[in-house]
């Protein structure tokens, strides 16, 4: 282990083992879906902000690419898991100076950690915010860094370096589609649909907010039966032709 995770891991995780309040409180923040549930409520209050016409524009504009960014910066650690670091978790490897109540090695996934996927949305859209009010933004990056980033070091679950991939490729992403010339080209349709097409555009744009809190509860076991399905119909139509 790296000198910067076993710093922070030792800061961290001093608490733990000492008071069962506060390791199960930090628990429960680390497994709960508010976190990523109040980024999105200040996304749906910039969106209603009130201001110039322009500035409201621009501003929705910001919030479309940030969401959009959400999907491209998950779908882009998919891609580039294989050329990530391949390792678990502190609490798998003894990493942990002491182990808070209630957490148990045997009860946690073992599965790489790198990078966080919570932490990669809270920044996508800790960038966005930042980009549409400054004090908004340092408000949500102080939030995203205690009730994200530090919860999931506190009990084993992530390395700090975990932590810090998220948030850099997510800020990263969200940059990139908040370039004037990518901002404009697919906020601007979405707004201007939105306009138009009210009733279908927040119908809509409802369940994307949901799945992003959820951070795609429901739709990964949905899309993992339609893959079990489609397999099984490989055999039949082999059989068939």
């Amino acid at each position: 282990m790296n000198w910067f995770d076993s710093s922070f891991i030792s800061f961290l995780n001093y608490p733990a083992g000492r008071s069962w309040i506060l390791d199960n409180a930090v628990r429960a923040v680390s497994s709960t879906h508010l976190t990523g549930e109040v980024l999105l409520m200040a996304y749906w209050w910039v969106w209603f902000h009130q201001g110039s016409e322009a500035s409201k524009n621009r501003t929705r504009e910001t919030v479309v690419a940030s969401l959009i960014a959400v999907f491209v910066a998950v779908s882009l650690s998919m891609l580039l898991a294989p050329a990530f670091p391949s390792y678990g978790r502190p609490i798998h490897a003894d990493a942990l100076p002491r182990l808070p109540f209630g957490v148990s090695p045997e009860t946690t996934h073992i599965h790489a950690a790198f990078p966080s996927h919570h932490a990669l949305v809270a920044f996508v859209l800790v960038t966005g915010l930042l980009i549409v009010s400054r004090p908004i933004g340092l408000a949500a990056a102080i939030y995203a860094i205690v009730l994200v980033g530090v919860p999931p070091v506190y009990i084993g679950l992530h390395y700090p370096t975990d932590i810090l991939g998220g948030a850099l490729l997510g800020t990263a992403v969200a940059g990139v589609l908040n370039m004037s010339p990518v901002r404009n080209l697919v906020g601007g349709r979405a707004v201007a649909f939105a306009t138009h097409q009210p009733a279908v555009f927040y119908g809509l744009a409802f369940m994307v907010t949901l799945q992003l809190a959820t951070l795609f509860d429901d739709a990964v076991p949905f899309a993992h039966m339609l893959v079990e399905m489609l397999r099984g119909l490989q055999p039949h139509a082999l059989a068939g032709s």
